[in-house]
């Protein structure tokens, strides 16, 4: 995954529902530690690997329950680290969820839309096989937004799994 921001507009229209404000960043090296508290509540395990490849910042194993973080690969920098951690926590929730948290039509359309302001909005897509499209660009998405959004989607569709 790579670092892209998409226009806000398309923000706003995908998340209208949890009442998306200007992405004001709060990150934290705190507020990632509970972050990655809550995931574990919900049965993820966070992992941090010094021997990625070039390149790769973050994956999340759904047979294994696990958030890998590629430290050597990330910069000492609370903003990015939040920035691949929201990335990958949403394919945990997309887990959650049994699949996408939007409407492939809704998705569909207002690619299309980002596309015609900004050509190259999903350039890095290429890299994926086409199955994959959906759920990266949910994924692109979500770490565009402010921090308490990600956490709010999070509980939204990870919440049943929380231990008390």
């Amino acid at each position: 995954m790579r670092r892209r921001r998409l226009p806000f507009a398309l923000l706003l229209l995908l998340f209208a529902g949890l009442g998306a404000a200007a992405p004001a960043r709060a990150a934290t090296w705190e507020r990632i530690g509970g972050y990655v508290r809550l995931m574990r509540r919900a049965g993820v395990e966070s992992l941090v690997a010094k021997d990625c490849p070039e390149g790769l910042l973050g994956a999340f194993h759904e047979g294994r329950q696990v958030l890998l973080m590629c430290g050597n690969n990330l910069p000492d920098d609370p903003e990015y680290v939040w920035m691949v951690l929201a990335h990958e926590s949403a394919h945990v929730m997309q887990f959650c969820n049994g699949g996408p948290l939007m409407p492939a039509a809704l998705l569909t359309q207002e690619m299309d839309r980002a596309r015609r302001t900004s050509p190259d909005a999903f350039h890095e897509l290429r890299l994926y096989h086409v199955s994959q499209h959906h759920v990266e660009v949910e994924a692109r998405l979500v770490q565009a937004l402010p921090p308490d959004e990600v956490e709010a989607l999070f509980y939204r569709h990870c919440g049943n799994r929380l231990e008390r």
